[in-house]
């Protein structure tokens, strides 16, 4: 029988009942060895991307975004970063199936043809907030009135805030830094000095929802710019931080509906298709949602 591992004592308790999701899926399915606690691969099993789904473009969307391994990424089952190859890169085979998506897990209207871009950060960064910000995943489509409209989506799985490091935190003091040059350009803040904006549980809200604001405020000529911009919180139930803080950055937009979140649930609920997307939603539903 294999190992299940190690659980981590500092772990809330939903981000330990994910670790042993995680960990229970690696060796009763994947039935793979562990590396230090159960929810890590071994490293040869994270550079084969066992990691990641087995189809619908995953794994080539992974190489064409990363060139490279990482174990921090490819390994680690709980950590965030690989599952946006995991949870979107598919919509990117299917236009109908990226429509039906966006109508029915997030109440958008949209149309064909879409560019889906995973791990997406516009250049120069310069002409957007000038750091590292970047969407989980980016989609862009033209509406029937002619009007391009981009979505930023953020996934989370255990995360919640985080306390600022000391080059943002210059940033964030800075009222002339890119942040607060779009905060003011843009119409979508009650109060733009607003300093809840920037605290640690709804600084990373703010930068994704800025990136996506900054490409409204391009000039025409730009091929990166936006007409129209939603940003997006992917997130499981069980992780009720961002039940809380979801509507409270809502709370201090002009447009609350421009921001807001989708569980991983509904998302999940909302995938249908022939036996290859079906099979595609159960390796979701059993790799991901958590009963805590």
């Amino acid at each position: 029988m294999i190992d299940i591992g190690k659980p981590y004592p500092l772990d809330d308790s939903f981000k330990a009942a994910a670790r042993l999701h995680q960990s229970q899926y690696r060796a009763n399915v994947l039935q793979m060895e562990c590396n230090e606690y159960g929810s890590k691969l071994t490293e040869p099993d994270a550079k084969a991307l066992h990691n990641y789904y087995d189809g619908l473009n995953v794994k080539r969307a992974l190489r064409k975004r990363y060139s490279e391994n990482s174990i921090s990424r490819d390994g680690d089952m709980l950590r965030s970063e690989h599952i946006p190859f995991n949870m979107l890169a598919p919509l990117r085979t299917d236009p109908s199936l990226a429509k039906h998506i966006i109508k029915t897990a997030f109440g958008l209207e949209s149309d064909a043809p879409y560019k889906i871009k995973i791990e997406f950060a516009p250049k120069p960064k310069g002409d957007y907030l000038d750091d590292a910000t970047s969407f989980d995943t980016f989609i862009s489509f033209t509406d029937r009135q002619g009007k391009k409209t981009g979505i930023g989506i953020e996934l989370k799985y255990t995360e919640r805030g985080y306390p600022i490091g000391k080059t943002e935190k210059k940033k964030v003091e800075d009222k002339q830094s890119r942040y607060w040059q779009v905060t003011r350009q843009s119409s979508a803040f009650l109060d733009t000095d607003n300093p809840r904006l920037h605290g640690d549980d709804l600084r990373q809200i703010w930068r994704n929802h800025l990136l996506g604001l900054s490409m409204c405020q391009l000039s025409p000529d730009n091929e990166n710019k936006l007409d129209d911009f939603y940003s997006i919180i992917l997130y499981p139930s069980g992780n009720k931080h961002f039940d809380k803080v979801i509507p409270e950055y809502q709370s201090y937009l002009n447009e609350p509906q421009k921001v807001f979140g989708c569980t991983y649930e509904r998302y999940i609920q909302a995938i249908e298709g022939n036996e290859e997307i079906l099979r595609w939603k159960q390796y979701l539903s059993d790799r991901y949602l958590v009963v805590a």
